[in-house]
């Protein structure tokens, strides 16, 4: 991939920021329900965005590939936080 085509998807995902982030952060606060989860989950869909734009070129539907990233990284999150959790307590227990 050119330095080009990278230079122009992060033009892409910057806009997109720009004019979406709003929307997409609160769709994410009441899918999940956390302000603090859905705000990490936003950056880190936007960050998965820049890789995989760049590659695979943008989805037809931005805003919606957003948000379902940010709520699979949320999910993700939680597990993990579920699953460190559990390995403190059965630590803690022993």
């Amino acid at each position: 991939m050119s330095r080009k085509d990278t230079s122009a998807t992060r033009v892409k995902v910057e806009a997109i920021y720009r004019n979406e982030s709003r929307r997409i952060l609160a769709t994410l606060i009441r899918l999940l329900g956390d302000f603090d989860l859905a705000e990490e989950a936003l950056h880190e869909a936007f960050a998965a965005a820049l890789v995989q734009w760049q590659r695979d070129g943008m989805p037809a539907n931005p805003r919606a590939w957003l948000v379902s990233a940010g709520r699979f990284k949320a999910i993700d999150t939680l597990r993990r936080r579920a699953r460190f959790d559990a390995s403190q307590g059965s630590w803690q227990g022993a």
